[in-house]
């Protein structure tokens, strides 16, 4: 398995950050390789819920589920389905803490197998590039929503200056 991650400081309290995180069928709202997303089951957060979301990329999608849930800190996605998904197993972590009370450290990791059989170490090498753009896209999506309220719209550039990477 493979494994990207990055942090990001956010001007506001780490509930703040949670409250948009929690929101689990949202995540459209601040990330911006997602054009939509929308819960599929009746659970809204917490292991168990499910959601679906429509990539950047014509044709792309993925369906997540939720494996793991620490209240108010973290939780992991298992990414099990989904349209032209490049992954044979791949579990994404959200993870918010408190810096003090005006700020918050958000961090996010994704960890995958690739699909392709004998040519799966290829292309899994091929999507690390490609996964460290879309976690440090993520959170910069993140950073922003929270300190400025607005959306982050699909493909919209974000400042990922202020995201490290590792």
């Amino acid at each position: 398995m493979r494994k990207v991650s990055a942090r990001v400081e956010i001007g506001a309290p780490a509930e703040k950050v949670w409250e948009v995180l929690a929101d689990f069928g949202s995540v459209s709202t601040f990330n911006p390789s997602v054009t939509d997303s929308h819960l599929t089951a009746d659970q809204i957060n917490g292991v168990g819920a499910t959601r679906h979301c429509d990539l950047t990329v014509p044709g792309a999608s993925i369906e997540e589920r939720i494996v793991d849930w620490q209240d108010g800190r973290s939780f992991s996605v298992d990414i099990y389905d989904g349209a032209r998904n490049p992954f044979a197993k791949a579990l994404g972590t959200m993870s918010v803490e408190p810096l003090d009370a005006d700020r918050s450290l958000a961090s996010m990791s994704i960890e995958w197998k690739a699909k392709g059989g004998i040519f799966s170490g290829l292309l899994g090498r091929a999507l690390t590039g490609q996964n460290q753009k879309a976690v440090s896209g993520v959170l910069a999506g993140l950073k922003h929503h929270v300190e400025t309220g607005d959306p982050v719209e699909g493909r919209q550039k974000v400042d990922r200056s202020a995201v490290t990477l590792g």
